[in-house]
């Protein structure tokens, strides 16, 4: 039976990436990224960054948002006090700088390096503090998909020490992910098991075919108010369309992919949309075999949400009880540390079983996690976990 925890499935760390290079290759490591009065420097350039008119994350902010992050993101000794306060019983963990600008490395190889580095780092440093509360998404290279795939199977390998998922960007060199050259990393995530995480991001940057990432309005809009509300649930949808209209979940019919920072109220709608072009542009859509609404409610598919999200109850409802997962956004200026949780189960609507679920027995069915890799003890429900929802 479901175990009666907290789940965030969207939490962030601060890599210290500009000392990557002491967990890459040393005949490798003068390739990693460096740091120039705080900015990142790789590939001769400042990344992340952009080459349309998004400013990147900056203010001014309102007075209230936290903006200076928190000691946890960097020490996960720290983090754990954090999530207590929050009641959170398990933390899955993204990373930050390096997220955001590996998969647009023109070089594969560096690419490969630093995202194995990364993953080396959460293992060894951030997640060994205590791996039942602290999971980790690892870093594939996904601009080199078979080197993408030999990186699943080492994520696998460090199962035991809280690795539980592989992450894409929404697009690699503006390539969308329902190009048939990403299916290396396809196969090994279904012939392993393991749930795919797509996390969105803002910056539009690179040559098409050749670097960078392309985040959707990024290239047009000049205020980070305007690029951070669109680009972050679109490249989300489009995604999601390139990955149903080419045939992803139809050649793998097991794989799992996540779909994270992006909200969850755009489902019910894109679901809707989806299935009006592929009826009446089918001959547009040769590759899909099942209606999009079919594969969004398959199992195959997951959301994340915002804790302030009105609609979350409609969704459970209305689509499907399993497709949401609460997510903190620890510890990002768009957070709501430490009352995320207090929020979202403050949603009009939330049945206990609403909270539950979208708490963390979604999250814990989604990631795959097992009674031995969790916690016995919850923070924020109080009491030793096992018993059944329904069973407080």
């Amino acid at each position: 039976m479901p175990l009666n925890l907290v789940v965030d499935a969207d939490g962030h760390c601060s890599e210290p990436w500009e000392e990557l290079a002491r967990w890459m290759p040393k005949e490798l490591a003068g390739r990693a990224p460096t740091n120039a009065g705080g900015k990142m420097i790789w590939e001769d350039q400042v990344m992340p960054r952009s080459a349309g008119l998004d400013p990147g994350p900056t203010g001014p902010f309102a007075t209230h948002v936290r903006t200076g992050g928190r000691p946890g993101e960097r020490d996960s000794k720290q983090r754990i006090p954090d999530m207590d306060l929050e009641g959170i019983d398990v933390a899955i963990i993204f990373g930050a700088r390096i997220l955001f600008s590996v998969n647009g490395l023109q070089d594969k190889t560096t690419a490969a390096a630093a995202c194995h580095a990364f993953n080396r780092w959460l293992v060894e440093e951030y997640l060994v503090v205590d791996p039942k509360r602290l999971k980790g998404v690892g870093l594939i290279p996904c601009q080199d998909p078979a080197a993408a795939a030999q990186e699943i199977e080492w994520l696998a390998q460090h199962r035991k020490d809280g690795m539980v998922s592989a992450m894409m960007s929404s697009n690699v060199y503006g390539i969308n992910l329902g190009d048939r050259r990403f299916d290396p990393i396809y196969e090994a995530a279904q012939a392993i098991g393991m749930p795919l995480s797509i996390h969105s991001q803002t910056l539009h940057w690179g040559q098409y075919g050749v670097n960078g990432i392309a985040g959707a309005g990024c290239e047009r809009l000049d205020k980070y108010s305007y690029v951070h509300t669109v680009s972050f649930p679109v490249e989300l949808m489009i995604a999601l369309m390139h990955q149903i209209g080419e045939g992803v979940f139809d050649r793998f019919p097991r794989l799992k992919v996540g779909y994270f920072e992006g909200c969850c109220g755009w489902l019910p709608f894109w679901s809707e949309r989806l299935d009006e072009h592929f009826e009446k542009l089918r001959p547009q859509w040769p590759r899909g075999e099942r209606k999009p609404s079919e594969i969004i409610t398959s199992g195959q598919v997951a959301v994340t949400c915002e804790p302030e999200e009105s609609l979350v109850p409609h969704i459970l409802d209305s689509m499907g009880q399993h497709l949401v997962m609460y997510a903190s956004d620890y510890a990002h200026w768009d957070g709501e540390y430490p009352e995320s949780v207090t929020k979202l189960v403050s949603i009009p609507g939330m049945t206990e079983q609403h909270k539950a679920l979208v708490l963390g027995q979604n999250a814990i069915q989604w990631f795959g996690l097992q009674p031995d890799e969790l916690p016995q003890q919850s923070v924020y429900f109080g009491k030793k976990v096992g018993a059944a929802l329904g069973g407080a």
